[in-house]
């Protein structure tokens, strides 16, 4: 079963991209921010990450510069944000995120294509 992280620190964004992935037969983890997501990659070995930008503690910026230097380095990253051009963006992808999907437009179906899409083909 292929392991995804979801980073994402609103509850109830959390909790229904949790379902909607745990339906498509996901082994889902969760952390509310990057210090928490750090942690868990250390310990479990994931084929995709969806990171938040915008959180407390350690936003998805400063998880993806710490990552590269603890060699946490998952198959690959997808931004979830609801920044559509930004610096952060552009940081977020030059730090190795290979995409990025504006939450506001996602819908439950597109989120399970996109997930499978990145992971089936990895």
């Amino acid at each position: 079963m292929r392991k995804i992280l979801l980073v994402e620190d609103e509850d109830l964004l959390r909790e229904a991209y949790r379902a909607i992935l745990a339906s498509g037969s996901y082994e889902v983890y969760a952390a509310t921010n990057g210090r928490e997501a750090l942690e868990l990659c250390k310990q479990v070995a994931f084929d995709l990450v969806l990171l938040d930008l915008m959180m407390p503690v350690m936003d998805g910026i400063s998880f993806l510069e710490r990552r590269l230097g603890e060699a946490c380095l998952p198959a690959k990253i997808i931004i979830l944000s609801n920044l559509s051009s930004s610096t952060e963006l552009a940081r977020a992808m030059s730090l190795g995120a290979c995409k990025s999907i504006l939450k506001a437009e996602l819908s439950p179906r597109q989120l399970l294509t996109v997930v499978h899409g990145e992971v089936e083909v990895a």
